[in-house]
């Protein structure tokens, strides 16, 4: 019993503590990102099919509702994308398995993000990659836009590029966030 007591003075300092210094912190909003997936598929010459299906979670950039998350999640959103492709016999093979996608703008900071091929609403301005993204796995290039970029992702466009000089590029595909 005697210890009880004999420690109970050092917890209320420790608490006192944390909450002072707790109330020097500045009162910001804080939520988590929201859990996003899109899907889209491409058809291929030959009766085949490649189907691109990105998840994870996309911080919302809107100024207006400040978010704070841990460290590493500032770092990376977490954001993965796997390809499957369809032949005419209806065999699936995995070209990508939930391979991680990197943000354009921190890849490429200087880059002109007009430049990648995507169409309307999910074209780049030169100097405004917001929301597109590149999959570092991918042999000559996958890109990913996503709209619209000042609230939860609504549609995806992918860009890919199957040789150096060709390419293949999707409608928009839809996307819901959990």
């Amino acid at each position: 019993m005697y210890k009880i007591f004999r420690t109970l003075p050092h917890l209320l300092i420790t608490a006192a503590t944390i909450a002072a210094y707790a109330s020097l912190l500045p009162n910001t909003a804080q939520a988590a990102p929201r859990s996003t997936t899109c899907q889209v598929t491409i058809a291929l010459d030959q009766g085949g099919s490649l189907t691109y299906q990105l998840q994870g979670n996309i911080l919302n950039p809107n100024p207006n509702q400040p978010q704070i998350f841990t460290p590493k999640t500032l770092l990376r959103q977490s954001i993965r994308m796997t390809v499957r492709r369809r032949d005419r016999n209806g065999r699936i093979q995995t070209f990508l398995n939930k391979s991680p996608l990197r943000d354009y703008e921190e890849i490429g900071p200087d880059a002109d993000y007009s430049k990648v091929p995507f169409t309307g609403i999910f074209r780049g301005k030169p100097n405004d990659g917001k929301r597109i993204y590149k999959a570092l796995a991918a042999s000559h290039g996958l890109y990913v836009s996503l709209r619209p970029t000042n609230s939860q992702a609504k549609q995806m466009q992918i860009v890919h590029y199957l040789s150096h000089d060709k390419f293949i590029r999707s409608s928009a595909g839809t996307c819901r966030s959990l």
